[in-house]
């Protein structure tokens, strides 16, 4: 089977020295409204998810353990497990990797990098055009990153937040288009750890108001940074690099759910 291409992040330093704008974090977006379908889905995400974390830990493992398992020394800038993970079937894939700890959040070990690839994305969908956009002719070569999840050395999740186009070479969709994606990540394969990519499935649907949130909130500050910068390649630009961010708080997430569901 041939691998898909796979995204190549790249350092803002080795491409621009300017430092990037600060992340600009969201508020909670809160779950009123969402319906009752909805809410059990997440509840039962909610219960995968702390299953996975406690069965983890009373093995001795955690997520950041599993996907680092037999790949030698953890270095800056490279991805984990080596080769990145993807399910063929679902047309999902992630990886794990770490920034130098000045672009990292206080606490983070590194972060959870997911996508849909080209075969995933619904039929119509039209990539957004804006300037600095890097669109294939070729469809079967347009992926998209949904977000990603920080996590402490213990696997525990820090934050989840998304980025400039140029950060992972996606090719970068509206927020109402790639929201639709966000109910089909799923990572239904037993490597590098079964407990692992349920657990990343889990997150997104758990937490799917706040990626919805965070994806508008980053076409919100695209828009913005194009206004405050005319002639600027604004997807190319290395001034824009995590664009929205928000703190993971799954006692608040699980509580409010479970409120809003009488249990």
């Amino acid at each position: 089977m041939t691998r898909p291409e796979t995204p190549s992040e790249m350092s803002p330093d080795s491409a621009n020295p300017a430092t990037p704008a600060p992340t600009l974090r969201i508020a909670n977006p809160g779950i009123e409204g969402l319906p009752r379908a909805r809410l059990e889905e997440m509840h039962d995400a909610a219960e995968t998810v702390l299953e996975c974390e406690t069965v983890l830990a009373k093995s001795g493992m955690s997520v950041v353990s599993e996907v680092l398992r037999g790949q030698g020394d953890f270095l800056v800038w490279s991805r984990y497990p080596q080769g990145d993970v993807f399910d063929t079937e679902t047309h999902c894939h992630y990886f794990y990797h770490a920034h130098d700890a000045r672009e990292m959040a206080e606490g983070e070990n590194g972060h959870f990098h997911l996508f849909m690839r080209p075969e995933g994305i619904i039929p119509g969908l039209e990539p957004w055009d804006l300037p600095g956009a890097k669109i294939p002719e070729d469809t079967a070569a347009r992926f998209v990153h949904i977000g990603a999840i920080s996590v402490d050395a213990k696997g525990r999740a820090i934050r989840i937040f998304t980025t400039n186009r140029w950060v992972t070479d996606e090719c970068l969709y509206r927020a109402e288009d790639m929201i639709r994606l966000l109910d089909h990540f799923a990572i239904e394969l037993a490597h590098p750890n079964w407990a692992v990519n349920l657990w990343l499935s889990g997150m997104v649907t758990l937490y799917r108001p706040q990626f919805a949130a965070l994806l508008r909130a980053r076409d919100a500050q695209i828009e913005a940074w194009l206004a405050d910068h005319p002639g600027s390649e604004v997807l190319e630009d290395r001034g824009l690099q995590n664009i929205s961010q928000w703190p993971v708080d799954p006692v608040a997430q699980i509580g409010a759910i479970e409120d809003k569901l009488d249990l």
